[in-house]
């Protein structure tokens, strides 16, 4: 391994070292919720509304720091975002007003958005080329990782001093870790490891294959990413809220119910580690079409978790897809659109997925008000999966995208020797 290898896997384990530590908190956002209300007399619903403007803010600011980093660099913003994480956490340990809370999870919002899963998409595409999909999936399993080790730790020190005192232990791994290892550590791509030249940067970037974000809204596969974006979101996302209220509904305590959840955890670790070699060899576009259509076969099997081989079958199968979305999708946008504008392709395609963040748990509330069941929700849910499953399994190649936009006269002709992000 030469000097140039080492680096990059030192960066991958920078990254992974990253999401452990920032999303490991927002996993165990559960462990805050009802101190929280109890110390301030709020409602669940109200204090869920507060809650809730944390992803509304990550969705609406990402657009503007995708495009953000293909300007200024991930490094830079990615130092930002994590220094606005630490802040937001040890301001929420003071807050002592729903105004507060409100404004405070707008800046985490943003910060995860900037710290987190665009820019290491972004990075680990710059770095690898041979082998992406691996690297990917390494980095990406420190988001449920995190969720096991931090929910633990965030528990014991909520239980002992009190959420205050716990908000504030989830900024000092930030701190003394996270900020430290990008300052020192992380380098956009390797001609970008020795200088931080923007005007090369942009040399660079405008030299890469793609699309320009504005042409590609006018291409096919632009929209069926999106869709499916924005299906599996609601799918995944609704079915995830609701997991804990739908196995009590039916008969389990809510001990059980939270270790189901909780095991879940760790086979979607296994499953986001495992899932960069399968894109390495089948291609970005066919696994998370795959992935798709597993996961609404775990869904369906939720439907008989009544029964003991029902409910495992659900674990493990959806288990080891739930989260291995954000660790291909990157290679997918850029085996379709290119990577001359990957962040800001990227971040407008967060602002789909947050919309299914807000809708999915929507609609299976309301379907369950009206039915007394959950069974109507994870029936749509299934269908909604499968769907997004068909609208990858749609998009085409960059090459194929480009010549379609170079025929109808709305781009210029094929950049030479375009790489797909499969290789």
């Amino acid at each position: 391994m030469n000097g140039e290898d080492r680096r990059r896997w030192i960066i991958v384990a920078v990254l992974f070292a990253t999401l452990f530590l920032i999303w490991g908190p927002i996993n165990a956002s559960g462990v805050f919720f009802v101190p929280v209300v109890k110390h301030f007399g709020w409602s669940r619903a109200r204090f869920s509304l507060l809650v809730a403007s944390a992803p509304l803010a990550a969705g609406v600011s990402s657009p503007w720091i995708g495009s953000a980093m293909d300007r200024f660099g991930e490094r830079r913003i990615m130092l930002a975002g994590a220094a606005a994480v630490a802040l937001s956490y040890l301001a929420l340990s003071r807050a002592d007003s729903a105004a507060a809370f409100f404004a405070i999870f707008i800046l985490l919002g943003a910060g995860i958005t900037a710290s987190t899963i665009i820019p290491t998409a972004l990075v680990i595409t710059n770095w690898f080329k041979e082998q992406r999909g691996l690297a990917l999936g390494i980095a990406f399993a420190g988001i449920p990782l995190g969720g096991t080790g931090i929910t633990i730790l965030a528990s014991q020190v909520v239980q002992r001093y009190g959420f205050r005192t716990g908000y504030a232990a989830m900024a000092l791994p930030i701190i003394f870790i996270v900020i430290p290892l990008l300052a020192i550590f992380l380098r956009t791509r390797p001609s970008a490891a020795r200088t931080d030249d923007l005007a090369a940067r942009a040399s660079i970037e405008d030299s890469s294959p793609g699309f320009e974000v504005r042409e590609a809204f006018r291409t096919r596969s632009f929209w069926l990413i999106a869709i499916a974006e924005l299906l599996f979101a609601t799918a995944g996302v609704g079915l995830r809220v609701h997991l804990i209220p739908y196995l009590t509904s039916i008969g389990y305590t809510p001990t059980a119910a939270a270790e189901i959840f909780g095991a879940m955890f760790v086979f979607s670790a296994v499953g986001t580690f495992g899932v960069g070699s399968f894109a390495d060899r089948l291609g970005g576009r066919m696994t998370l079409a795959t992935i798709f259509a597993i996961a609404a076969a775990g869904i369906a099997m939720s439907l008989g978790a009544a029964h003991f081989a029902g409910v495992c079958a659900f674990v493990v199968i959806f288990g080891l897809v739930r989260e291995t979305s954000p660790a291909v999708l990157p290679i997918v946008v850029g085996d379709s659109l290119g990577v001359r504008r990957l962040g800001g392709l990227l971040g407008v395609g967060a602002l789909f997925t947050t919309i299914g963040f807000a809708a999915g748990p929507v609609i299976a509330g309301r379907i369950f008000d009206r039915t007394g069941s959950y069974s109507g929700a994870l029936i749509l849910f299934t269908g909604l999966a499968l769907l997004a499953a068909l609208a990858i399994r749609a998009t085409l190649p960059l090459a194929e995208e480009q010549a379609r936009a170079a025929a109808s006269g709305r781009a210029p002709a094929l950049d030479p020797a375009p790489v797909p992000l499969d290789q």
